[in-house]
């Protein structure tokens, strides 16, 4: 029987699923934090990267005594981990499996659900559910929200949903949507191939004559990606990274690349945004390096229509939220040039149904396309594709 207080999702736009019970999803994801025998209640972090000290520090905020870590990286265990020890998994399930939720701080955490319930966990709880249940004590950006401003939302959703180019766009659409208020994995589809991502040719056509912009280019892994797509061939890239520790992998890792493939890569120590000037940052975070109003180092910001001097055929963002100010930077390249954009879309939640609206407002003529590449939420990438490239399967 549907709850009075169910909620409905935009009419006529679900077809698998037309209401989400709101408290019974609540409900679902707060037992798994209930007390435990004894009456407290205790947690163990699974994963300990930037991830897990995030959800150490809210499950602090809200009350949560955080007894320990543990990792499946042997080279953290018995290290630090803000204040407690990180065990070896087996070492933490033998001393806390039945007394303690285990939260896992990984963005694909199917794996690790199953090897700590196969070892005898009794709580075994991820990210978004973590988040769910503590929602106010998650600071900043979190990717998710809780679905009460989903539903507030229902006019822009509908938009988006109208500008989706493909079916199999529009069934991730509906399926993230779904997921996002109830958490009930079971409406999603598998994920695309994780070395498909924002080089995907089953989306575009890939050519060997790219000219890229490559915003949030970290050590060089998304270059990687795709000089191993092209055999090794393009025509110019431009690399932003802002982060100083990244820059200097991102430095060596050209210098191993032959002499024509070294000029022919300009690494700008820039933040992509909507202005030139200098923003916060928060530094030394590796892929989670972001700017930040609380960041101790202070980068230079450019706009890519200052900042990019040729016409490229490919622009790929990754940069930890600041997306859409960055697509708004890079409005006269958009619209003199037509790039091909691939648009990471999971740092906010919102962003699902805003990237799309600004991508066709940039320029109207692109196609609109949505892949995810793992589990859950992450990894989701706005494709907006012109005509003559599209190539869809």
């Amino acid at each position: 029987m549907k709850s009075t207080a169910a909620i409905g999702l935009p009419g006529g736009l679900f077809s698998k699923l037309e209401t989400v019970e709101i408290p019974a999803a609540r409900a679902r994801v707060r037992s798994l934090f209930e007390p435990a025998a004894g009456g407290s209640r205790t947690l163990v972090v699974f994963g300990t990267g930037v991830l897990g000290r995030r959800i150490a520090a809210s499950a602090r905020d809200a009350g949560l005594d955080v007894t320990a870590a543990s990792d499946n990286n042997p080279a953290r265990w018995c290290a630090d981990f803000d204040g407690v020890s990180i065990l070896e998994p087996e070492h933490a399930v033998e001393q806390f499996g039945t007394n303690a939720v285990f939260v896992v701080a990984i963005y694909n955490p199917s794996g690790v659900v199953a090897q700590l319930r196969a070892a005898g966990c009794t709580r075994v709880a991820t990210y978004p559910e973590f988040f769910r249940a503590f929602a106010s004590f998650v600071p900043g950006m979190t990717g998710l929200d809780v679905p009460e401003s989903i539903i507030a939302s229902e006019a822009e959703i509908g938009n988006a949903y109208e500008l989706l180019h493909d079916g199999v766009s529009r069934a991730e659409f509906e399926a993230q949507l779904v997921w996002r208020c109830s958490l009930d994995d079971a409406g999603l589809r598998a994920p695309s191939p994780f070395a498909d991502m924002h080089f995907d040719r089953n989306v575009y056509d890939l050519s060997s004559h790219e000219t890229i912009v490559d915003c949030g280019a970290f050590d060089g892994d998304s270059l990687r990606a795709l000089l191993a797509k092209t055999d090794g061939e393009f025509a110019r890239a431009y690399a932003l990274e802002p982060d100083p520790d990244n820059r200097a992998k991102l430095e060596f890792w050209r210098r191993t690349l032959p002499q024509a493939s070294q000029a022919a890569i300009a690494i700008l120590p820039y933040a992509a945004a909507d202005r030139d000037g200098t923003v916060h940052f928060d530094a030394g975070l590796g892929v989670a390096s972001a700017s930040s109003t609380g960041g101790s180092l202070q980068v230079a910001c450019r706009k890519l229509d200052d900042a990019i001097p040729d016409a490229p055929t490919l622009i790929k963002m990754d940069i930890e939220g600041a997306e859409l100010q960055a697509l708004r930077g890079a409005a006269r390249l958009i619209r003199d040039h037509q790039p091909v954009l691939a648009v990471c879309a999971y740092h906010y939640n919102e962003h699902l149904w805003q990237l799309p609206m600004l991508m066709q407002e940039l320029w109207p003529g692109y196609r609109i396309v949505l892949r995810r590449y793992a589990e859950q939420c992450w990894e989701t990438v706005y494709y907006a594709v012109p005509p003559e490239r599209r190539n869809l399967s």
